[in-house]
């Protein structure tokens, strides 16, 4: 429908004008997804007000009622824990963060975040946890609402360059001293939008064959969390990713820890044509894998050792279609192997047998890595290194489990971006939090969830214009000291 230049200027997001007896009448619309007609339908909601060239938009009576009933009273009782348990995990990227973008954009992007990583929320409820936490003494103090949120995102998914600056600063180090390991995985995210023009009909490890999108995580080894995040379509390979990934952080320096179903002939022509450097285990039945050194008796005449927590790992090192392959062998996790085995043999005597146990039990314990590399590296260095590929499978993990992001209703393609670095920096905070537990050796007693719920329990009290703290156990004070250290 035509409108005059006039007119136009009222057109908001969410918002139509129509023409009435040739008066212009401002309406609010929403979309929502039709599985019927398998289509998004416009739905007309309630009248905004009347638009006329003399007085622009007046607002109807109703919409200034409706508006007076959704403000935000002041609050003088706040969640405070959530905040100072979010802000200490966030210390060193916190200044970077509110720098990020203009105040605003900047706060209302850590007030998501920090609503993710407590609540795991949909948008619309954090005006409301926004408004009764501590951080709006310090974030967006005028409060937000839908059209901040939403406008936050959708500028935060326009500027992509400002997002990867800010990652590649976290790393700490040049671009020539950039070689590090990392662990780079995908997992998808289903989403039913026909308005986001990236998400494809693709296959997962679930067998779903629905529409989705794919999100790439780069872990770091050496600061044992997510240092970089990128949406791509749901039906794009990973090597293919993998390779703008890293044209996209300007190194060719970082080595890739596959698991062990990423193995293939065909994945490494793939990597090497495209620089990417790996380190990627084999199944212990791949032909490639020499175990003739272990087949002797005094095997550990002609090969070498190291010590990983507590343990001996012997090794060997050999070459094979023009390939470096390392194999290690941890004579604890063979007893181990071995002795499970041969109770299966009492026990499922159908699929467990002896002639097959002495088949394979040269193979019991080990471990072989097939690697290409931008520089030399020792076994163990290696070794160490592939062990803490188990970090982004726990990371993803906790991205659908704890903060619940394995599907999204998102309609518009940088609103969802912005969204995605919402969660980015929500895991953050998770994953120092889980690594904390870690080095504390409290992971068998708390999740991070736990501690997070916790949080939850702590509330500031306005009392005669001054905030005061809500009284808290002796257990909880020493509890937080000992993880963060801080007093909570």
């Amino acid at each position: 429908m035509y409108l005059p230049k006039w007119v136009q200027q009222f057109k908001e997001p969410r918002t139509e004008i129509r023409n009435i007896k040739g008066g212009y009448y401002k309406y609010a619309v929403e979309y929502k997804y039709n599985p019927e007609k398998k289509r998004t339908d416009k739905i007309t909601k309630q009248l905004l007000g009347k638009i006329t060239q003399d007085n622009g938009f007046v607002p109807s009576d109703k919409y200034l009622l409706r508006e007076k009933a959704f403000q935000v009273s002041p609050v003088d009782i706040k969640t405070f824990g959530v905040y100072n348990l979010f802000t200490s995990l966030l210390s060193d990227d916190l200044e970077s963060l509110k720098t990020l973008f203009s105040p605003e954009v900047s706060q209302t992007l850590l007030s998501i975040a920090m609503m993710r990583f407590a609540y795991q929320c949909p948008l619309k409820r954090i005006p409301y946890l926004h408004a009764h936490d501590y951080c709006s003494q310090d974030w967006i103090q005028k409060g937000v609402d839908d059209k901040k949120i939403t406008a936050a995102l959708k500028f935060t998914g326009e500027n992509r360059e400002v997002v990867v600056g800010w990652m590649k600063s976290r790393l700490g180090i040049s671009e020539s001293a950039m070689s590090n390991f990392v662990m780079i995985d995908s997992t998808h995210i289903l989403t039913l939008s026909e308005n986001l023009h990236i998400n494809a009909l693709g296959y997962n490890p679930q067998h779903s064959y629905d529409p989705q999108i794919r999100l790439m995580y780069i872990f770091s080894a050496a600061m044992k969390q997510p240092v970089y995040y990128r949406m791509i379509n749901g039906n794009i390979t990973d090597v293919k990713s993998m390779k703008k990934c890293l044209e996209e952080l300007n190194t060719k320096n970082i080595v890739f820890i596959a698991d062990k179903g990423f193995y293939s002939k065909k994945n490494t022509i793939d990597l090497r044509e495209n620089d990417l450097h790996y380190i990627i285990p084999l199944y212990r039945n791949n032909g490639l894998i020499n175990y003739k050194p272990l087949q002797k008796g005094d095997f550990k005449k002609g090969i070498k050792y190291f010590t990983y927590q507590k343990r001996v790992i012997w090794y060997y090192e050999y070459e094979k279609e023009k390939q470096k392959i390392i194999t290690y062998l941890d004579e604890r996790l063979r007893v181990e192997e071995e002795s499970d085995y041969l109770n299966r043999i009492q026990t499922h005597p159908d699929e467990y047998t002896e002639i097959v146990f002495f088949d394979k039990m040269h193979t019991f314990g080990t471990l072989s890595l097939v690697s290409h590399l931008p520089k030399e590296y020792t076994a163990q260095e290696l070794y160490e290194a592939y062990k803490q590929r188990n970090e982004i499978e726990t990371m993803f993990d906790a991205y659908k489990n704890f903060l619940e992001a394995d599907k999204t209703y998102m309609q518009n393609r940088y609103v969802m971006e912005g969204w995605l670095m919402s969660n980015f920096i929500a895991m953050i905070g998770y994953y120092r939090l889980y690594t904390l537990l870690k080095d504390a050796k409290l992971l068998s007693k708390y999740s991070p969830k736990d501690i997070v719920e916790m949080s939850k329990s702590i509330y500031q009290t306005k009392i005669r214009e001054k905030w005061h703290r809500s009284e808290i156990t002796k257990k909880t004070i020493d509890l937080f000291k000992k993880i963060i250290g801080i007093c909570t």
